[in-house]
């Protein structure tokens, strides 16, 4: 029972690990939930260009993965951004560099994309009729194609992604590198959690600005919550199966000890009637062995007294009786041993159902009555071997 319960426990606890493995997974690729631009940025323009005007250094998404106040963000990726014009049509060109790391927070797995320089990764809408490892030019510049999105239903559609590095030297934001826009991932905090963000922000890089996709938050938030709420749930039914389980053993752990109790007191009896029957049994077995060998002695009176008349010792006369008393003793002993043995492994295995290989019989068992009987037989033979003994020849003959 304790063994099903603890690979229950694994079995949950293995459950809950995965599910929290998938939601982990589920939220990232939800995608980022915040934006990070530079102070002067007009919101206003920028939701209807789809790209920050004003850029910064690239060094500031450095500072802020190094900056261990910063710890409500995390997966920070710098990208620039901005409309160009591309085979007679506007698009969203956009350069990624690829995440950089915050040493004073728990390592997970990268977000963002990690594009090898010279490549580029192509949106739905633009990679009709074409196919990876073709080359396609982009503002004068020779580029492979290295993946083509899937539709995605969004600007992901029009969008030529590459290398931030190639990406400013198009732009030519490459002497200082600039970029205008930082991706990250907030906290799952409750409530009011953009503030928090934004404080921490202020003390690392006061001429920046936050923005939260408050879509992709709500759903992060309401995941969690899912989670959460799952996780209790399951929580809640392992420790109604293990109490239910722990009732069963406590009630098995009753009832063994009920048998044992009953088994005891079974065994108190059965000992405390031997200690009483047993001599009692010895008693009535040596009066019953000495009226015996009284019988025997009348009827051999003739014998024993023409045995005497021929001059033959009492001890011989002796051995031949006590010789007899010890003999059916010992045959007696030898019935009683096999019979006994019997009769206690049938009550054994079809009474009490205890298996048979688990009967035995001891040396001592076997010693007591093969060696205690003959004794109590030779014993219980005394007296009237005494008193044959005793019988004067001439009487007993002159009444014969």
């Amino acid at each position: 029972m304790k063994a099903e319960m603890e690979s229950f426990e694994r079995d949950t606890e293995e459950q809950l690990r995965k599910l929290e493995d998938q939601t982990r997974r589920l939220m990232r690729d939800m995608g980022f939930n915040l934006m990070i631009v530079h102070k002067d940025t007009n919101m206003a323009d920028f939701w209807a260009a789809d790209f920050a005007v004003h850029d910064m250094p690239q060094e500031y998404v450095y500072r802020l993965a190094n900056d261990k106040r910063l710890t409500l963000i995390a997966h920070l990726v710098a990208t620039l951004q901005q409309k160009i014009e591309w085979q007679g049509r506007k698009v969203l060109l956009v350069g990624y560099l690829p995440e950089v790391p915050q040493p004073h927070l728990r390592q997970k797995s990268p977000m963002g994309y990690d594009i090898k320089p010279g490549t580029v990764l192509l949106g739905y809408e633009l990679g009709h009729q074409r196919k990876p490892g073709e080359s396609i030019e982009v503002l004068g510049q020779q580029f492979t194609i290295a993946e083509i999105w899937p539709e995605r239903g969004s600007k992901d559609d029009i969008t030529i992604a590459m290398r931030l590095e190639d990406a400013q030297r198009l732009l030519g934001k490459d002497n200082p590198p600039r970029i205008n826009q930082i991706l990250a991932l907030g906290c799952t905090c409750e409530k009011e959690r953009l503030p928090a963000v934004r404080q921490q922000l202020e003390q690392v890089l006061p001429d920046t600005r936050v923005t939260e996709f408050q879509s992709i938050a709500i759903a992060r938030a309401e995941q969690r919550t899912a989670v959460e709420e799952k996780r209790k749930i399951v929580a809640a039914n392992m420790q109604q199966n293990i109490a239910q389980r722990e009732k069963l053993l406590a009630e098995r752990k009753a009832i063994l000890a009920d048998l044992e109790a009953s088994r005891a007191r079974t065994q108190r009896t059965v000992e405390m009637l031997a200690l009483i029957m047993t001599p009692l049994v010895l008693l009535a077995t040596g009066l019953w062995v000495g009226l015996l060998a009284m019988a025997n002695v009348r009827e051999r009176r003739t014998e024993i007294g023409l045995l005497r008349a021929l001059g033959k010792s009492s001890t011989l006369i002796a051995s031949l009786l006590l010789g007899k008393a010890i003999l059916v003793g010992l045959l007696g002993a030898i019935a009683g041993v096999g019979l006994g043995a019997l009769l206690a492994r049938w009550v054994a295995t079809t009474v009490l159902g205890v298996p048979g290989d688990e009967l035995g019989l001891s040396m001592a068992m076997l010693a007591a009555p093969l060696v205690g009987a003959p004794l109590l037989s030779a014993a219980a033979s005394y007296l009237p071997t005494l008193a044959a003994l005793s019988q004067d020849p001439a009487i007993v003959l002159r009444d014969q």
